[in-house]
């Protein structure tokens, strides 16, 4: 069984209003998260660093700038540990009014 480490990407800010107006996401939900991640793997690590990109919103075609933070754990990769990831995924995308929360793994080796 080999152990694996998931990376979060979560916005700082929601999606636009009808204006174009991006408010701030309330840090209740990133608390929230961190909770629901440590009770399951005991641990949790935030990196705050602002991760800048960008996307193409396929309903306007526009750009849209977006500024995340990184939520990441290693865990080993069980089914139950990626069916967890799995709901938490739907869970983020509705708690952040998101069309999608980029979640993704890589296999990490220990030394």
């Amino acid at each position: 069984m080999s152990d694996l480490k998931v990376e979060i990407l979560l916005p700082l800010r929601y999606n636009p209003d009808s204006k174009g107006i991006r408010k701030k996401i309330e840090g209740a939900k990133y608390s929230q998260t961190y909770d629901d991640i440590f009770r399951r793997f005991k641990g949790c690590t935030i990196d705050n660093s602002p991760l800048i990109g960008g996307w193409v919103d396929p309903k306007t075609s526009k750009p849209i700038r977006d500024i995340s933070k990184t939520y990441w754990v290693i865990c080993k990769k069980t089914k139950a540990n990626m069916a967890f990831f799995k709901r938490l995924n739907k869970i983020l995308e509705k708690r952040f009014v998101q069309e999608e929360i980029m979640m993704y793994y890589i296999q990490v080796y220990r030394f």
